[in-house]
C-alpha cells in the first residue's frame, strides 16, 4: 500500500525507488503484483513517466485511511517524553557532522530521558549491530548499507570543490580541469568518502593527480588547510558544518543518496518509527 501510494503521488518507478532505497526492480514487483490483484487498470504510462487512473486515485483515498489507521494502532501507546533507554545509532562520519547534532538535539527536546550511544559506522559490523538490537537505526550512504536493510532515502549529496579560508587557489579554479594545476588532497576510503567516485569524475576530466597528502577524516581537513594551500572534494554537508570556502566549478560530480538504515524484522518498532520520522523531519528543516 505505501509503495502503491508513493507512486501515486511521485509518478514514477525510478523516483520512488530511489526515495525507498529500493531497486527499481522491486518497484516494478510491486506494481506488477498490485495490477494483477486490483481489477481495473490502475496506472498509464507516458514518455514522462506513469499517470494514475481514476480508479487508482480512488483506491489510494481508501488506502490512506487504512494506513492511518493502523498507524494509529502501531504508535497510540507510544510516549518519547515516557522513554528511559538508550538509543543506539550506527552512523558515518559525515552523518555524525552534519546530521546528528541537530538530530540528538531533537530527540534530547522530545525523550529528555533518554541517552544516545552513537557508534561508528562499519560496512562489516552495521547489520549485525541492527540485527542484535544494539542500534536502532544507522545514519550514512545509501550504496554502503547491506542489502538485507530496509531504508529511506533522507537527501541527495553531492561533493564539491573546497579550499581553506584565506587561500590563493580560488581566482583561478573555475574549470574541472584546473583541478590538475594545483596541490590537491585525498580521503582514505570509507563509509563517508568514496575514493572512486571522486577519482573517476576527476579522471573523466583530465584532472586525476596524486594527491599531495590522503587524511584519515574529514576532521582533519579544516586544520589541515590552516597550513597548506590545497583543493579538496568533501560532501557539500561536510563544507556547510566546517565553514569551508566552495568553489562552483564548470562540471560537478553526481549526486547519491544519504539515508536512514534499519533491519527489516524492526520496521513496526514504533521507537524505530518514530526516531525515523523524527530524522526525516530534522533533515527537510
Amino acid at each position: 500500500m505505501r509503495v502503491f501510494l508513493r507512486l501515486v503521488r511521485e509518478r514514477s518507478a525510478s523516483r520512488v525507488a530511489a526515495e525507498m532505497g529500493m531497486s527499481q526492480q522491486a518497484i516494478s514487483g510491486y506494481l506488477k503484483r498490485l495490477r494483477e490483484a486490483l481489477p481495473h487498470e490502475i496506472f498509464v504510462r507516458h514518455s514522462t513517466g506513469i499517470e494514475p487512473t481514476d480508479f487508482a486515485l480512488d483506491i489510494a483515498r481508501k488506502f490512506e485511511r487504512i494506513l492511518s489507521d493502523v498507524d494509529d494502532v502501531v504508535l497510540a501507546d507510544f510516549d518519547p517524553a515516557a522513554l528511559e533507554r538508550t538509543i543506539g545509532i550506527v552512523a558515518n562520519e559525515y552523518a555524525q557532522l552534519s546530521i546528528l547534532p541537530r538530530f540528538i538535539a531533537k530527540i534530547r527536546e522530545k525523550a529528555p530521558r533518554v541517552s544516545v550511544r552513537v557508534m561508528d559506522f562499519y560496512r562489516e559490523t552495521h547489520s549485525e549491530q541492527l540485527e542484535r538490537g544494539d542500534a536502532d537505526i544507522a545514519v550514512g550512504f545509501a550504496k554502503f548499507f547491506d542489502d538485507s536493510l530496509a531504508r529511506n532515502s533522507l537527501k541527495d549529496e553531492r561533493y564539491c570543490c573546497v579550499v581553506g579560508e584565506r587561500s590563493g587557489i580560488g581566482g583561478g579554479l573555475r574549470c574541472v580541469s584546473d583541478v590538475a594545476t594545483f596541490p590537491r588532497v585525498d580521503f582514505a576510503d570509507s563509509a563517508s568518502y568514496s575514493h572512486d567516485a571522486v577519482s573517476q569524475f576527476l579522471a573523466a576530466h583530465d584532472a586525476l593527480i596524486q594527491p599531495v597528502t590522503t587524511l584519515a577524516c574529514y576532521t582533519s581537513l579544516k586544520p589541515f588547510l590552516e597550513f597548506n594551500d590545497v583543493v579538496a572534494f568533501v560532501p557539500s554537508a561536510i563544507a556547510d558544518a566546517f565553514r569551508l570556502t566552495t568553489l562552483q566549478l564548470d562540471s560537478m560530480p553526481e549526486t547519491f543518496a544519504a539515508a536512514v538504515g534499519w533491519h527489516r524484522k524492526r520496521s513496526g518498532n514504533p521507537l524505530g518509527i518514530w526516531l525515523r520520522d523524527l530524522l526525516k523531519e530534522t533533515v527537510e528543516e
